[in-house]
């Protein structure tokens, strides 16, 4: 009957070690799954900076495009009576609105790949 006992402890080391083991592995499985969910964001959000940048600019083109139309009298696209719009679109399928409704103010949206940032100018 000891005998029996002890064959039956030795027999639940080995079921002891494997449920550690699943454990063990179940923790390492839920840590990598994190830090794989963590990076694959982050790696999106860089993604984003960088549209957001070419998308900025872009307006950022427009609005000087057409202040310098409003400054030099050119009478086209922006410098027109009572404002005007310019549209335009680059090789690198960033484009651009801009609007500029006679006073001394400029609205200008950059678009780039789903990605809007919008800019203002005004002066006196």
């Amino acid at each position: 009957m000891l005998n029996n006992k002890l064959k039956n402890i030795n027999s639940q080391k080995g079921a002891v070690s494997i449920l550690f083991g699943v454990l063990l592995l179940s923790m390492l499985l839920v840590v990598s799954s994190t830090v794989f969910i963590l990076m694959f964001q982050q790696m999106k959000l860089s993604g984003q900076a960088g549209r957001s940048v070419v998308a900025f600019y872009a307006a950022e083109a427009g609005a000087e495009k057409c202040l310098y139309q409003v400054r030099n009298n050119t009478g086209a696209g922006c410098d027109v009576p009572g404002g005007g719009t310019i549209l335009e679109t680059f090789t690198s399928q960033a484009n651009y609105e801009t609007i500029y409704n006679g006073s001394a103010e400029i609205n200008s949206i950059g678009r780039y790949l789903g990605t809007t940032r919008k800019l203002r100018l005004t002066w006196d």
